[in-house]
């Protein structure tokens, strides 16, 4: 179970739409009075989490388009809000291109994704009425089928990706894509690592990118590593020093890292991903790829790991 999860709005966008315009004219208003609904919309990116009650930026640009310009602008950043809300990214993810989606398989969407623990289905109907108002969503509340407009396939990486069973082509898609974001060094712990991760990491090896790439796994000792793997290792590295990429695969003892649980894929650009494991990701095992905040702590842990890990 997730620490803290998305909220769905508890009441329309109408009634949002008071506090919006309170908090845009007095500089704030009482978050506490809107309980979830208040982080509903702070996780959305209208409201401030670092100061309660006071619009973001994006809140500032919505209250000035809705009531001083009066231009329509609104919309778009509602939209782009909207497209970046963790419940949202979950409904494209699992139901894009899928014919005539009913409530109940959003409902089952949202269930398995962690963003459903409300005994009222209120929350459900204010969600996709939203997202209907917006254009991410074409919603018909008489037949109760919706369908996606906007596609998942964006150019950045959303902070939370689904890994299922029924998207065995997209997982791949999206791990690349994830590999892709790092810049200046790749470092990837995954206790069990394995060799078809390489084509992966080939698929993102651009030299103008990315000079290093650093795989840490465990030392399995007589369970270690297949005699293929190896020498799909040693072919994968001469190609990427060819290349100007150094590699190395390292394992490390498992008393050197019994501290650590994740799995973690690192970029130099201060750029952190908690990952399932390689076998996860490649079987489809509902499991997620999640941006992390915390980058500082794991490439320290990182740096401090590879002196004791062996090159494979």
């Amino acid at each position: 179970m997730q620490e803290k999860t998305a909220m769905l709005p508890q009441s329309n966008w109408k009634k949002m739409l008071v506090h919006i315009k309170t908090a845009g004219e007095d500089g704030s208003i009482n978050h506490v009075q809107l309980g979830d609904d208040y982080q509903c919309w702070e996780d959305i990116g209208v409201f401030s989490i670092s100061a309660p009650g006071e619009l973001t930026e994006a809140g500032k640009a919505i209250f000035e388009s809705l009531y001083i310009r009066c231009d329509g602008e609104y919309m778009n950043i509602l939209r782009q809000l909207l497209l970046a809300f963790p419940p949202t990214v979950a409904v494209q993810q699992y139901l894009w291109g899928v014919a005539k989606i009913t409530i109940a398989q959003v409902l089952t969407v949202l269930k398995t994704t962690g963003f459903w623990f409300y005994d009222s289905s209120e929350p459900l109907t204010h969600f996709l009425d939203l997202l209907n108002y917006t254009g991410i969503v074409s919603y018909q509340k008489k037949v109760r089928q919706l369908k996606i407009l906007v596609s998942p396939d964006t150019p950045a990486v959303p902070k939370n990706v689904f890994i299922d069973p029924s998207r065995p082509f997209s997982n791949i898609i999206w791990v690349k894509r994830i590999l892709g974001e790092c810049e200046g060094s790749i470092y990837w712990l995954d206790k069990h690592f394995q060799k078809e991760a390489l084509e992966w990491l080939w698929a993102v090896a651009d030299a103008n990118k990315i000079k290093e790439i650093r795989i840490l796994s465990l030392d399995l000792h007589d369970k270690n590593l297949s005699a293929d793997a190896k020498k799909e290792y040693r072919r994968f590295k001469c190609e990427m020093n060819n290349k100007g990429i150094h590699v190395i695969w390292a394992t490390i003892d498992s008393r050197e890292i019994r501290d650590v649980h994740d799995r973690w894929i690192i970029g130099e650009n201060e750029y952190l991903r908690n990952v399932p494991n390689v076998n996860a990701i490649s079987s489809g095992q509902r499991s997620e790829m999640n941006y992390s905040e915390n980058y500082d702590e794991a490439s320290s842990a990182f740096a401090g790991y590879w002196p004791k890990a062996v090159e494979v």
